[in-house]
């Protein structure tokens, strides 16, 4: 009888998107937020450098053909405030970090479009076909603006809602069927730049999980799906670099399976294998997320423990190896691992680091299975 095994690693759901086209785990829908936030950024400023640059034309147009008239002196403060706060938006999304304030900046400025030209219509007597032109542009500007595409649905709606109830109205000779046909036209928009933003929010985030799977894959073990020694030194790396500077403990632990030879000879490198899965995902069960648990090689592992000290370093193994010990009935013995413990120390390179851990493995092989040495 062969090693039972606890089963693969249950499937990822954290890339399923949701109607809406966004990711219905949050922390993969911030990721990706914060990996796109340059970009999202640099569109919403210059974006809004383009707005106020047309209102500022419209703003000159009317100084032109209306100053002195009432009406320029109602609308004049409206367009040049619009103009006013599109520069604060082009300098602020510059200078943003993150990307829940891009969200509310972005939404202040779709609101600030939609109520300035419903302001301005307003304090016309009448309005032509041009005003339906315009509340088009303002739509089209709404769905362009990098936001939530909730939060741009409301706007938009809400919008064009208090347009075809105040503003229109005020279009000579409109007819009740000409009047009909307009709002299904702007109904066509409306459905157009919904299903072009939801189908360009899909596309965006099917290319990041898509690219983030290939590194988590590139990342792991094909055998045990835990993490493999390239992923393991970048991480020792940082976690070295991270310890140095704020002074947290860190430790290391190397270890590796007893007479795992004489597992494959005796019942094959089948059984073998599966020895090293179980022992993978029993593991798994132990150390925290924050743990970078990786294979060393062969039937050696690595277990890398920030902000963790010596003596707790030593209770997670401990853990580690009552876990395992009754994984193979087919192992007559069942299963021991030897283990090494090390901290770092003020001074310790990575190799130097990793010396003494695996000093300390070698200690524990010569004084007999299962032991722990640190």
């Amino acid at each position: 009888m062969g090693c039972q095994g606890v089963g693969s690693m249950d499937k990822n759901d954290r890339y399923r998107l949701s109607l809406l086209g966004e990711f219905k785990d949050r922390t993969t829908e911030a990721d990706f937020l914060a990996e796109n936030l340059g970009r999202s950024k640099t569109i919403t400023a210059y974006l809004a450098l383009i707005c106020g640059s047309i209102f500022a034309l419209f703003l000159a147009n009317s100084y032109l053909t209306e100053r002195g008239t009432l009406v320029f002196f109602r609308i004049a403060p409206l367009r040049l405030g619009l103009i006013i706060f599109s520069v604060l938006v082009f300098l602020a999304a510059r200078a943003i970090t993150k990307h829940t304030h891009l969200i509310l900046v972005a939404t202040a400025y779709q609101v600030a479009l939609a109520l300035t030209y419903l302001l301005t219509l307003k304090h016309y007597d009448s309005l032509n076909f041009f005003s339906i032109l315009g509340l088009n542009v303002i739509i089209l500007g709404i769905y362009l603006m990098p936001n939530k595409i909730a939060l741009s649905q409301v706007v938009s709606l809400v919008f064009s809602v208090l347009f075809f109830i105040s503003p229109i109205r005020k279009m000579n000779g409109l007819q009740a069927h000409e009047f009909r046909r307009i709002i299904a036209y702007h109904a066509i928009l409306l459905a157009y730049c919904n299903v072009s933003c939801l189908w360009a929010g899909r596309s965006a985030r099917q290319r990041f999980a898509a690219n983030m799977e290939l590194l988590q894959l590139s990342a792991r073990d094909p055998l045990t799906g835990i993490y493999n020694r390239k992923k393991f030194d970048d991480s020792l790396d940082e976690c070295i670099d991270s310890a140095r500077r704020s002074g947290d403990p860190l430790s290391l632990v190397i270890f590796d399976v007893d007479d795992f030879k004489t597992i494959n000879d005796q019942l094959g490198h089948l059984v073998g294998d599966n020895v090293l899965r179980v022992l993978a995902a029993a593991v798994r069960n132990v150390v925290r997320d924050t743990d970078i648990f990786a294979r060393w090689g062969g039937d050696e592992f690595v277990i890398l423990l920030p902000n963790t000290d010596l003596a707790e370093a030593e209770r997670v193994v401990d853990r580690i190896r009552k876990s395992v010990k009754d994984l193979c009935p087919a192992a007559p013995d069942g299963i021991t691992c030897s283990f090494g413990v090390a901290r770092y120390e003020a001074g310790d390179s990575k190799e130097s680091l990793v010396r003494k851990a695996d000093d300390r493995l070698l200690q524990a092989k010569m004084g007999g299975k299962g032991r722990i040495v640190s």
